[in-house]
């Protein structure tokens, strides 16, 4: 494990762009395994600049991203599908075909991750997985007391995610997903390369625990510290206690 200790969330930004650009000229054909939520809009917001700047190319670059809501079309302004597009796909150029969500409009649970595993084997792996981390250790949507050895499953979301997510369906506790489609813990570890990012004091504490605790279950980032290639970014309010 290397932890990469940024000064705030613009040059933790920064740093992680800095991995993921550098994996796309080493291998132009790169697969990316990306993620959604606050903490890495702004590496992609970084890639988009250098970019724009022609210093990277995704043309050759195949997507797939780690989970998302069961039950939500495309494009629902709250699914995941629509988050990549807005915050990324709509402004490089990876291919639209080469551009991998769960399609959780897909009701048929077995169908829809035993499709999304073929995807990712067909692929031939992943080369780098993004991630985040929740407040519990969740990485994806593998909430704690998940099995490590599972692929591409169909999860329930607990109550606090559900919480968590009342903010983006106007505080209305009945618009929220009940469950998603999530990469497992057992494609994650797989990935060649994991790079995680954490910023704020409010990650200081998951973030002690995760990586400097017990492998266990119930926290399922844990499992990353057995992983070879594991590179954790993250700003001084996130690492303030390790």
């Amino acid at each position: 494990m290397k932890i990469i200790r940024a000064k705030d969330y613009k040059d933790m930004s920064r740093k992680a762009a800095n991995i993921i650009s550098a994996q796309v000229i080493m291998k132009p054909n790169a697969v990316l395994g990306l993620a959604t939520g606050s903490s890495p809009v702004g590496t992609y917001a970084q890639l988009i600049d250098w970019y724009n700047k022609g210093d990277i190319d995704f043309s050759e670059v195949t997507t797939i991203n780690l989970d998302e809501y069961r039950g939500l079309p495309r494009e629902h302004d709250q699914s995941y599908w629509y988050f990549m597009h807005k915050n990324f796909f709509d402004s490089v150029n990876v291919q639209p075909d080469r551009i991998h969500v769960p399609n959780g409009s897909n009701p048929d649970a077995a169908e829809a991750c035993r499709e999304y595993d073929a995807i990712i084997q067909r692929a031939g792996g992943i080369d780098l997985q993004l991630l985040g981390i929740g407040h519990d250790g969740h990485i994806g949507f593998n909430e704690p007391g998940a099995a490590f050895e599972l692929g591409t499953h169909c999860v329930d979301l607990t109550k606090e995610t559900i919480e968590a997510n009342k903010r983006f369906f106007n505080n209305d506790e009945s618009l929220v997903p009940r469950q998603a489609y999530t990469m497992g813990i057992k494609t994650i570890m797989q990935a060649r390369k994991v790079l995680m990012v954490a910023s704020g004091a409010d990650k200081a504490e998951i973030i002690k625990k995760a990586f400097f605790g017990p492998v266990t279950p119930e926290v399922p980032a844990s499992i990353l510290q057995m992983h070879p290639d594991f590179v954790l970014v993250g700003d001084q309010a996130a690492l303030s206690l390790v």
